[in-house]
């Protein structure tokens, strides 16, 4: 359905429903921010006893609840993915909000996927929420394994006008900021005093993406994964964003030893300056996670905005889940391109995803709201779909695309009965693993894999039966 169509009305009747019945609820959410909102509002509302599981929480914090948790003093768990592990007897009711998110997904051994691990592993009902649900589950709904429900329509206010703005046509008028004209004027014409407020997106953190010289071109990377640095003007710092290392500002190039150092580029914390300096009579604020990291930080800055006390929130994904502030007249996205093209099967799936969840959050009270795209690609289906309010045809072509490539691969240490050759860990090449990646150094010696990937593991299939082909 539409975003802001009252789901969390809908996961407090049925959390109720399940108390009744004596039985106790699992809520999963993809962010730490999104958490203590639902736990107030669930606390307001059903006057339950809530525990609270997620990474933010000190050891001591986090056995107390478990110990909560175990001995039954507990109706509702509120977590992240960590919470699907909870030691909560006989479940009534599991749901995950957002369940397209990729932070349900972890990163780091034990790769777990906490929204299908409930759905395989709870034995109770499951509700999965969302305005732009994953590929994978709609095709799911489709085939009648899911029962899928449509929220068409806002109990209040409306959609959102979406305008698309040509970045291209901007460059070539000479305007070289990150903010266009219309955005910009759409910021200078916020009415403040009424309680106008606005949102700005960019997902991507820091100040300059990449460090370059001018002179011989070396790009500063991260000596432990070789990643480019990323400069941040707080704390004025190079950060890998893969492993978190900081490292010093470098005047001079470590290569040549050139003083033309450019930043080149940009990130939350150069359109947070530019906003600023535009327009300093706005009360700015930047949610990202260098920001969240901080303990209490993202909280403190979710409520003063909810309170009004912020008039423009800049910030990456963070900012387009879970923030329901009637005051949110525009919302703009900065760069509508930033994960667009990127060698994943899944980019315009998130892109899309990202964009409609962002827009989503303009006109939900009683003043009508205004989104504004940016993007080099105005002919892209994804920004043609979001633009449109529909997206029906972009999850009808990525269904059709996935069940032509049999996306994805669903076999480990081998791709259609040819071995992967020992030591090849690496991914890419084609979609249907009908032939060697490009890039694969093996792939003279008989190698083969997946788009996907394929481990170094014993050669046998899977466990579990294979599920369809999204």
């Amino acid at each position: 359905g539409v975003t802001g169509a009252g789901k969390t009305a809908i996961y407090v009747e049925a959390i109720a429903a399940s108390l009744e019945a004596g039985r106790p609820a699992l809520v999963l959410v993809p962010e730490i921010a999104l958490a203590l909102p639902l736990v107030d509002r669930l606390r307001a509302d059903l006057d339950a006893r809530v525990a609270l599981v997620h990474s933010g929480l000190g050891d001591g914090e986090r056995a107390d609840e478990w110990r909560r948790i175990r001995s039954g003093d507990v109706d509702i768990v509120v977590g992240t993915r960590l919470a699907v592990g909870s030691p909560l007897a006989d479940v009534g009711l599991v749901i995950v909000d957002e369940e397209h998110d990729p932070a349900y997904k972890s990163d780091r051994t034990p790769r777990l996927q906490a929204r299908d691990a409930a759905v395989r592993l709870a034995g109770a009902a499951i509700i999965l929420g969302s305005a732009t649900p994953a590929v994978e589950s709609l095709g799911r709904a489709l085939e009648g394994q899911y029962d899928r429900v449509i929220l068409p329509t806002r109990p209040t206010g409306q959609p959102p006008t979406i305008e698309v703005v040509d970045m291209r046509a901007e460059l070539a008028e000479g305007n070289r900021g990150l903010l266009s004209r219309a955005l910009d004027d759409a910021l200078a014409g916020l009415d403040t005093a009424r309680g106008d407020q606005a949102i700005l997106v960019l997902n991507r953190r820091g100040t300059a993406s990449v460090v370059l010289c001018r002179d011989c071109g070396h790009v500063q990377a991260c000596p432990d994964c070789e990643r480019p640095l990323v400069y941040h003007q707080a704390g004025v710092t190079l950060r890998c964003h893969h492993c978190g290392r900081a490292t010093p500002l470098a005047t001079r190039c470590p290569s040549c030893h050139s003083p033309r150092i450019r930043y080149v580029g940009g990130g939350t914390e150069r359109v947070e300056r530019e906003v600023r300096e535009a327009h300093p009579s706005l009360r700015v604020a930047r949610l990202d996670r260098d920001v969240a990291e901080r303990r209490g930080a993202a909280e403190r800055i979710v409520d003063a905005f909810t309170a009004g006390e912020i008039d423009v929130l800049v910030g990456t994904s963070l900012v387009t889940k879970g923030l329901d502030v009637p005051g949110v007249t525009l919302v703009g996205v900065v760069s509508s391109d930033v994960a667009l093209n990127l060698p994943d099967e899944r980019a315009a799936e998130r892109t899309y995803q990202l964009l409609s969840q962002a827009v989503g959050r303009a006109g939900r009270g009683d003043r009508a709201g205004r989104a504004i795209l940016q993007t080099y690609q105005p002919e892209h289906p994804v920004i043609r779909a979001v633009a449109a309010g529909d997206g029906t045809p972009f999850y009808t072509a990525e269904l059709e695309l996935r069940r032509r490539f049999g996306s994805p691969v669903r076999v480990v240490g081998q791709v259609d009965g040819r071995p992967a050759r020992p030591g090849c860990g690496r991914s890419g090449g084609g979609r249907d693993g009908s032939s060697p990646p490009r890039t694969c150094r093996g792939a003279r010696d008989g190698c083969h894999r997946a788009g996907a990937g394929v481990h170094r593991a014993p050669q046998r299939p899977l466990a579990v039966p294979p599920d369809p082909a999204w």
